[in-house]
């Protein structure tokens, strides 16, 4: 006899305190947090992405950071050093 286990694939939302700020009027002068999830082609459309900032937006500061593996979340050590050094964060997420 084989047995089966079926799974709902509808869950309930999880609770959370987070909330969304502001976006910024401007990215002028700011620290732009570029972070990439290791999937190819994440990182040419990264370093495209730094190029046309630094070209349209004066004074910008891209940051680029990588996260360490592709299926998991980001480490808190690549958390932490976005939270230090960027003002706004861009994710990217390649297939």
């Amino acid at each position: 006899m084989v047995h089966m286990k079926l799974c709902s694939p509808i869950g309930s939302p999880l609770k959370s305190d987070f909330k969304a700020v502001a976006r910024p009027m401007s990215l002028e002068g700011m620290r732009i947090g570029l972070l990439d999830n290791t999937k190819a082609p994440v990182d040419k459309m990264m370093a495209h992405l730094v190029q046309r900032l630094k070209e349209r937006i004066p004074g910008v500061k891209p940051y680029y950071i990588s996260k360490n593996v592709m299926l998991r979340p980001a480490e808190s050590e690549v958390i932490q050093a976005l939270c230090e050094n960027a003002d706004v964060v861009i994710n990217a997420l390649g297939d």
